[in-house]
């Protein structure tokens, strides 16, 4: 592959060929034309937590579950294959229920999950997440009465995450001005945007520039023009700021305040310490490139200073627990890419958007 191929994305002949299964629905009681799609990778219990929490909030009266759930697993084993299948065969269940075996990655999963989904309304959800009752209804109705068609995404409230103390360290970058006192879910021209911690519970609908990754929704047209970038391979980190960038270019982004949701962040499926470090500056490098094109002298001194702040609060952490070597190895992930991105600046243009992911639909087994 050359290095214009390299930047401008994967060239594919034709839709990659995935397998899977699915379950056709036996039971009333769910959205229409809204489908659910989450990605996940090392977590079946999590995953099986999510589907006991779907089939709970069950409403023959007030459907509250979309009518297709779309489960896409980068894991290297059948285990979690295995378990759906059996718990899929032993309920009667409301919305059609598929499984796609994928190549690992969440930005490949979400894509996999766009091209096998059916919906007009596409979710997203983590695998650690849990939705409340009123969830996708709540979300579904904005849509639905957005008669111009002018939403195209929309993000839920993540309530265990909002008006809750926020780490020392951020606190610390707020106190020394790294981080400007931005409302939260908004992006600055410096590349950053303060924690969901100090965003108060509301009502209604309110626009943002950033939506949650762990619980966000999309009109299909949307993905007409764009899919999650590649460029976020792996585990990611800061893909979900930037589709949420590219689509407000177009579209309303909004947060929905009655749209409630838990997420429980799991430990499993996660990256080393260095390669976080290294995605977290690398990745956030590249989006405030893609997306600030005019950055003050001050909004630059402001995005190098933080990137300083968080290798010395790492060494600090180390040497006050020099037995725990992950700081050390977080700090030295921030520095490289900190090098990488200024004697050699990450890039990559979009492809043009479409289907790269088929299914050849097999019987599902259970054990």
């Amino acid at each position: 592959m050359t290095t214009t191929q390299a930047m401008r994305g994967p060239v594919l002949a034709g839709p990659q060929k995935l397998a899977g299964w699915r379950i056709s629905a036996t039971a009333p009681g769910a959205l229409p034309d809204a489908s659910l799609v989450v990605a996940t990778y090392k977590r079946p219990d999590e995953m099986m937590e999510l589907l006991g929490t779907l089939l709970s909030q069950v409403d023959l009266i007030h459907p509250d579950t979309p009518d297709e759930v779309v489960i896409v697993d980068g894991s290297p084993s059948d285990e979690l294959s295995a378990r759906v299948a059996e718990w899929g065969a032993k309920h009667e269940l409301p919305f059609d229920l598929a499984y796609v075996r994928s190549p690992a990655g969440l930005t490949r999963q979400r894509n996999v999950g766009i091209d096998v989904s059916r919906g007009c309304y596409v979710f997203f959800l983590d695998d650690d997440s849990e939705p409340i009752a009123g969830y996708f209804r709540e979300m579904y109705r904005v849509f639905t009465e957005d008669r111009e068609g002018r939403i195209g995404a929309l993000g839920g409230s993540v309530l265990n995450e909002m008006d809750r103390p926020i780490p020392r360290r951020w606190r610390l970058r707020l106190r020394l001005g790294l981080t400007p006192p931005v409302a939260p879910m908004t992006y600055h021209a410096s590349g950053t945007s303060t924690p969901k911690g100090l965003m108060k519970p509301f009502h209604g609908v309110r626009r943002v520039d950033v939506l949650p990754g762990c619980a966000f929704t999309f009109r299909r047209e949307v993905f007409g023009e764009h899919r999650f970038s590649a460029f976020f391979n792996g585990y990611s980190q800061g893909e979900d700021l930037e589709m949420s960038l590219r689509v407000a270019r177009e579209w309303d982004v909004l947060c929905c305040g009655d749209a409630h949701l838990l997420h429980h962040a799991a430990t499993g499926g996660r990256p080393a310490s260095f390669a976080k470090g290294r995605m977290e500056i690398r990745n956030r490098f590249f989006i405030w490139k893609r997306y600030v094109t005019r950055a003050a002298v001050s909004d630059r001194i402001r995005f190098w200073l933080d990137a300083a702040f968080l290798v010395a609060m790492d060494l600090a952490w180390f040497c006050r627990r020099p037995t725990k070597p992950h700081a050390l190895a977080h700090a030295a992930g921030v520095l490289c890419a900190a090098i990488e991105c200024v004697f050699s600046p990450p890039r990559y243009e979009e492809p043009v958007a479409r289907p790269m992911y088929a299914v050849e639909w097999q019987a599902h087994t259970t054990v």
